[in-house]
C-alpha cells in the first residue's frame, strides 16, 4: 500500500502517567519489533513514526494501539519513493 510519517502530539492538558506510560510503551515496542521506526521529536512532547503497510487497516492498528490516541492530535502524510 505505502509509506506513511505519522506525527503525534500530546495535548496541552496534564495527563495521566498510566496512559503516557502504555503511549511511550506502544511506540517502543512498534520500533523493536520492526513495524515502524520511532523518532521522538527533539525538544517536544510526541513521536515521529515511518510505518510501511499493506493497507488503511494496518494504518489504523498502528494509530489505534496508543493509549493516548483517541487525545493525540496525528498527523499522517503519506509518502513516495524518490526515483532517479
Amino acid at each position: 500500500m505505502g509509506k506513511f510519517l505519522v506525527i503525534n502530539r500530546p495535548p496541552t492538558h496534564p495527563t495521566k502517567r498510566s496512559a503516557v506510560s502504555k503511549c511511550v510503551n506502544h511506540f517502543v515496542d512498534m520500533n523493536v519489533s520492526g513495524k515502524a521506526r520511532v523518532y521522538p521529536i527533539a525538544g517536544l512532547k510526541g513521536y515521529a513514526t515511518l510505518v510501511d503497510v499493506a493497507s488503511h487497516e494496518d494504518l489504523k492498528t498502528v494509530l489505534s494501539g496508543n493509549a493516548m490516541g483517541n487525545i493525540e492530535k496525528y498527523t499522517v502524510i503519506a509518502l513516495a519513493d524518490l526515483k532517479d
